[in-house]
């Protein structure tokens, strides 16, 4: 197979911005080993290219134009990570180079209009607004030290950009550079397109990475950019290749483009469904609309972020009461709500719990969205029996660690699952005993209030929390389960000038939507229908996907085979 046959071939699997950069990845591969285009016996060998370039670096020196050139190790066979043409010769990145050195220290100054002082950050998407670059202090004797030319490249040297790279192209001002950015002088600039390319293929990352493991902040000097290993080919098929690159990438743009019509037709449409939902008058409505989402899922969702915002908008409208219809045989959430308040008396007139604290009730101006008749407004802390905290044994004593009983940090509670059935570490009975640590019986539900902020799980067996843990309490007049999707929809707002937390008296007075229980249960029910649907749909999205990567792999190993 070749690459036309490959890009063809793309036009049917590639339905994700990972494939086109895989695509992108293998024509720059096949760039640097010398089967993108053909090779022309009459070319002069890449061999006495470096000798010119040799020859050119000595002469410059000679008449003091060049700082004199660093002596790089010849590449061995044994280091070359491939095979090339043979017109072609494995080099170090440095010989093609009459200097790599660092930029200018200095502060950048918006009032200076020249020369301009190019930073890191002023570089975008592989190009430059010279115009709004800002100009810096610098002597004039020191100005061609660092002065900017056509065909020269700047590689980021540091930081979160490290090894990114920019190529020096119709400069229209006196410009200079920065330090954090390490100049690359080819030698002959004709060469500099295709080094240019060269900075973007995996060969070059995987050195880059190499030589910057192990290290607390990435980095790469100019020695270990120097020392790269570069396949050059003859100074005629640099120019054949990179007028290669850039048509096929072209190719790849217009594929780039389809795709992200797509996705934006996909996402309006989307939207119009999703609007749909959300203006039904009624559940009854509502339903119809979902009806129609679950009928045509594999037309209207393509990604598996776009069934992710589903699911968020199937709790948004539950939480509203939009999504299964009232009955009005239902028992109102006012009367469950004071079967919660006599039962939390009972149990603090049986010593079981601390006295209930009177909380405010819920103001117009707190009211979020409206609510169906038979719900009510309340706070979180009217819908609990009760709240409390936990403790971190010492750590230092081992007679309170590996024990029988489950002990939860912030790390055991994982936003991708409802329920928590262990936990990483345990403490023993002499821990619960000596540090006043309750044990949260089964049944019941964790919340982060710090380090976390928003999490929450319904724990299924008894498990004893830390600091930064709170253990509801539920009656079992309440759905756990409901109670836990309604606080996923919640905003949980911390303070804090180090550690964002929240208080526990701010938590209990969170505005909370309280349906009748009966209905509570139906709106679970229809979550976990409609849930199970965007899961499976999730499921078989992403085994495509897989399907498309091998098969992506595989055309790409069979041109890698056939050229």
């Amino acid at each position: 197979m070749n690459l036309a046959d490959l890009l063809d071939e793309f036009n049917i699997v590639i339905d994700t911005a990972e494939g086109l950069t895989e695509l992108r990845s293998l024509i720059l591969g096949l760039a640097v080993r010398g089967k993108l285009v053909s090779q022309d016996p009459n070319d002069e060998p890449a061999s006495e290219l470096l000798k010119k370039i040799e020859a050119e670096k000595k002469r410059l020196y000679k008449e003091d134009e060049i700082r004199k050139p660093k002596k790089l190790k010849n590449v061995s066979d044994e280091e070359a990570p491939f095979e090339i043409p043979k017109n072609w010769i494995w080099t170090r990145l440095g010989k093609t180079a009459n200097d790599v050195h660092y930029g200018y220290t200095e502060s950048a100054d918006f009032e200076i209009s020249e020369p301009k002082f190019l930073r890191i950050t002023d570089i975008q998407d592989g190009k430059v607004d010279w115009k709004n670059t800002p100009g810096c202090t610098i002597e004039e004797d020191e100005i061609p030290k660092y002065q900017l030319h056509n065909g020269d490249l700047l590689i980021a040297r540091t930081g979160g950009t490290v090894g990114k790279s920019f190529l020096i192209n119709d400069v229209e001002y006196s410009a200079v550079f920065a330090s954090y950015l390490i100049r690359f002088i080819p030698t002959f600039t004709d060469t500099s397109e295709y080094i240019y390319k060269y900075l973007y293929t995996k060969l070059y990352w995987d050195q880059l990475y190499e030589s910057t493991s192990g290290t607390g902040q990435p980095n790469v000097n100019a020695t270990k950019l120097s020392n790269l290993l570069f396949p050059l080919p003859p100074l005629a098929e640099q120019h054949r290749i990179v007028q290669k690159i850039e048509s096929l990438f072209a190719e790849v743009d217009v594929l780039e483009e389809k795709l992200n019509r797509q996705t934006k037709l996909d996402e309006k449409l989307q939207q119009a469904v999703n609007a749909e939902v959300q203006q039904a008058p009624d559940a009854g409505s509502s339903k119809s609309a979902w009806n129609f989402i679950t009928s045509n899922f594999d037309t209207l969702y393509h990604t598996p972020e776009a069934i992710d915002n589903l699911k968020k908008n199937i709790l948004n409208e539950a939480v509203r009461g939009r999504l299964v219809p009232q009955n009005p045989n239902d028992e109102p959430a006012s009367e469950l709500l004071k079967k919660i308040k006599a039962e939390k008396q009972r149990l603090y007139d049986e010593g079981e719990i601390r006295k209930p604290k009177d909380l405010p009730p819920v103001k117009e101006d707190e009211i979020p969205f409206e609510i169906p008749e038979s719900w009510e407004w309340c706070r979180l802390g009217d819908s609990i029996l009760d709240i409390y905290g936990g403790s971190t044994p010492s750590k230092s004593n081992p007679q309170y660690w590996n024990g029988e009983y489950y002990w939860a940090s912030v790390k055991d509670l994982n936003d991708d699952q409802i329920y928590i059935d262990k936990t990483i570490d345990t403490i023993t009975e002499l821990a619960i005993s000596k540090n006043k640590t309750k044990l949260v019986p089964a049944d019941n539900v964790i919340v982060c209030t710090r380090m976390g902020l928003g999490k929450i799980n319904l724990n299924t067996v008894d498990v004893s929390i830390n600091q930064d843990l709170k253990a509801l309490i539920l009656p079992k007049s309440v759905s756990h389960l409901f109670f836990f999707y309604v606080y996923k929809t919640m905003e949980i707002i911390g303070s804090g000038m180090t550690v964002s937390g929240i208080r526990q008296d701010e938590l209990l007075k969170i505005p909370f939507q309280f349906p009748p229980l009966e209905e509570q249960h139906r709106i679970v029910q229809r979550i976990e229908e409609l849930f199970d649907i965007c899961d499976r749909f999730k499921a078989q999205l992403e085994q495509r996907q897989g399907v498309n990567e091998r098969l992506v792999k595989g055309l790409v190993g069979e041109v890698l085979e056939g050229n």
